[in-house]
């Protein structure tokens, strides 16, 4: 073969190769296709399994048993023997047909809502008492009108105040302490005796630090206790745990024509009689014990008392401080507590008047009877879930003669709008309802009797309640095993022809295998002889 002829050659043998390489690619990915193929038609077998309804289950007046597919208008349209249901949004309302909305909104009360479903409403003569709905709302009101007056109401505590005792232990025994107090408002130093008996014998120390003390039974100083004040012991014992008043006198008095500050000219009370005293000095401290400011007091006077017995004359302005201490510290160290009855009392007849609770608990309501009483029932229900506890629109009570029980009360209305329109499209989808129910968008509702035993307008017998519809027995899933039986028909049948077509295509791919092998033999015998060829030619050429 000649060179020329073997490259020719080997380039057909090449392109046979690309051919047969492209034809095992191609097939390959119809096995792939063919994969693909039998997971699409297992999906669609097993969600034609998965495919079950949800049917409601009803009775007929016979009794016999009906399931249907569930709708709304299934769950929520009257019919005899059925358990009363409603659907709820996200917000709580319940989704009503456009005819039930149509009928509640042209309705001023509840009589005439029933009345546009036909049912008609006999008086039978007979009255029951019933529960006032408007009790419970004008109870709480009261409630809080009542507490408010009674935290209100005038305390006697508000109209008391502290005075000072008219029966002061410590203050009597001073103004009776006989000789040495009656000296010194004639005007002698013995009333330093007085002070030295309020403090006792013993060591005393005044609030700036200075010490000193007081003696008994010795003869006539400043210092020298026991000369009139009886069982001083206890006295000062009062005194450590009394405090000074706080009084305050200012201004000036001038007398003789010495100028006094901070004093003042008082009527003191003493042995019967009333004088004039000038009375004032350091202002007190309420702070400060009435035994403190005793010991101050002595200690601040003491240089005035000349040896003798009466002490010699007092410096009035002295004097004056020990006035001040006894007629307002001392008077006023006891304290008790008066009532001013006067001002309580006007308090009291000013007082507003205690609220009544005038709203009774129940009221007389006459019975109605309905020419269907079970379909009435139905509605009464759907009323109250759509407007609320009121059986008028506007939220007002009436009696069963139908006039308003008090025009000034109502009853609490829910907040907002409770129900919401569902289209009767929509209402009447059952995949819609089944798609709705399964994914949470939403929930169910059912009636529930309290006392089914007793007849009444459906609000104090009869709840809504929140229940999970595949818990319900009326309710239930259903398999179409029609659906199902070609489902597995048609799954079968594919699977078939897509195992025939896969043993197609590996017996080509065989095929192609041979042929390659066989073309790449071929493609290495000629490309052996070119090489040959090739090199006996060098050779010649070369020699």
């Amino acid at each position: 073969m000649g060179l020329s002829a073997s490259q020719a050659k080997l380039l057909s043998i090449t392109s046979r190769l690309s051919a047969n390489e492209l034809r095992a690619q191609e097939v390959t990915r119809q096995k792939t296709e063919l994969s693909n193929q039998t997971i699409e038609a297992n999906e669609r077998y097993l969600k034609a399994l998965d495919n079950n309804n949800l049917t409601y289950l009803t009775y007929n007046l016979d009794g016999n048993q009906t399931y249907t597919e569930l709708t709304g208008s299934q769950l929520t349209t009257y019919a005899p023997l059925k358990n009363q249901y409603g659907l709820i949004n996200s917000s709580g309302q319940i989704l009503v047909s456009e005819l039930d909305a149509s009928n509640f909104e042209s309705s001023n009360n509840i009589n005439e809502f029933l009345e546009k479903y036909g049912i008609d409403k006999i008086d039978t003569g007979k009255t029951i008492t019933v529960t006032n709905p408007a009790y419970a709302g004008a109870l709480e009101a009261w409630q809080k009108d009542h507490q408010d007056w009674v935290d209100n109401y005038p305390k006697i505590e508000d109209y008391t105040k502290e005075v000072a005792s008219t029966d002061n232990e410590i203050y009597n025994a001073v103004k009776n302490s006989g000789g040495c107090f009656g000296l010194g408002m004639s005007g002698k130093n013995c009333y330093m005796h007085v002070l030295s008996d309020l403090i006792g014998p013993g060591e005393h120390e005044t609030s700036d630090g200075q010490k000193y003390t007081v003696y008994a039974n010795t003869t006539w100083n400043w210092n020298s206790a026991n000369h009139g004040v009886e069982n001083f012991q206890a006295i000062t014992e009062m005194l450590k745990n009394g405090h000074c008043s706080g009084d305050v006198i200012e201004g000036s008095v001038e007398i003789d024509g010495v100028v006094y500050e901070n004093m003042a000219v008082e009527s003191v009370p003493y042995n019967g009689k009333t004088q004039d005293m000038l009375v004032g000095g350091t202002i007190s401290d309420p702070e400060m014990t009435l035994y403190q400011r005793a010991v101050d007091l002595l200690w601040e006077v003491h240089n005035d008392y000349d040896g003798s017995s009466t002490g010699g004359q007092a410096k009035e302005q002295n004097l004056a401080k020990f006035l001040y201490f006894v007629e307002h510290d001392l008077k006023q160290a006891v304290k008790e507590t008066v009532v001013d009855h006067d001002a309580y009392n006007e308090a009291v007849d000013n007082y507003r008047e205690e609220p009544v609770l005038t709203e009774p608990a129940t009221i007389e309501e006459k019975v109605y009877e309905y020419s269907d009483k079970d379909k009435a029932q139905w509605y009464v229900n759907l009323w109250h879930r759509m407007n609320g506890e009121s059986q008028n629109k506007d939220g007002t009570v009436t009696d069963g003669n139908g006039q308003l029980t008090n025009t000034t009360n109502r009853v609490s209305k829910p907040v907002g709008k409770q129900y919401d329109i569902l289209e009767d499209g929509l209402m009447n989808s059952s995949k819609w309802l089944q798609y709705a129910l399964e994914n949470g968008t939403i929930t169910l509702e059912r009636v529930n009797f309290t006392d089914p035993t007793k007849e009444g307008t459906g609000l104090q017998n009869a709840t809504w309640t929140a229940i999970i519809y595949s818990s319900a027995l009326d309710i239930s899933e259903s398999t179409d095993d029609a659906a199902t039986a070609k489902a597995e028909a048609e799954f079968e049948q594919t699977q078939k022809i897509i195992e025939a077509k896969d043993k197609q295509f590996d017996s080509i791919l065989k095929l192609l295998d041979t042929e390659h092998n066989a073309l790449q033999t071929e493609y290495d015998s000629v490309k052996n002889v070119i090489s040959k060829n090739i090199d006996r030619t060098l050779k010649i050429y070369s020699a």
